[in-house]
């Protein structure tokens, strides 16, 4: 057996509009991040590169078709879940709707709410569960609209 048999390469998406970023929170009965916000994200599938997956899991995850516009950051980590640890690759992407449109936006059931955010709302206590590394990088993008 694997010294890493639950590894993985993910993705997550930051998209952008109107210069506010989506921030989802993840539903209670989901195995990872449960009640945490997020942004729109996922496991690549094997034989998909990171740039198919990001389009695929916000198509997914909020029904919006989405366009790189740059790779934000890609960083390795070791995390759990509540019944085992799991190994990443994570890309992170900003990406945003194709052709400005959002009309065809909803959020899937591994979410249970959603807000738009400017760069003076990420600073809210309420979004204080987003990962340390991942705000980071919302608030450097956020900073430089």
């Amino acid at each position: 057996m694997s010294q890493y048999p639950n590894y993985r390469i993910s993705v997550e998406a930051i998209i952008l509009h109107h210069n506010k970023i989506l921030l989802t929170k993840r539903a209670d009965h989901c195995s990872v991040g449960p009640g945490m916000w997020n942004v729109p994200a996922g496991k690549a599938k094997y034989e998909e590169i990171p740039i198919e997956a990001i389009v695929r899991e916000a198509k997914e995850e909020t029904s919006l078709e989405v366009e790189l516009i740059k790779e934000l950051n890609v960083r390795a980590f070791k995390g759990r879940t509540a019944t085992e640890d799991f190994y990443r690759v994570m890309f992170t992407y900003l990406v945003k709707p194709k052709h400005g449109d959002i009309s065809s936006f909803r959020l899937n059931d591994e979410h249970s709410e959603y807000s738009w955010v400017d760069k003076h709302e990420i600073n809210d206590p309420r979004y204080d569960s987003l990962h340390p590394n991942l705000k980071q990088i919302i608030t450097g993008v956020l900073n430089s609209l």
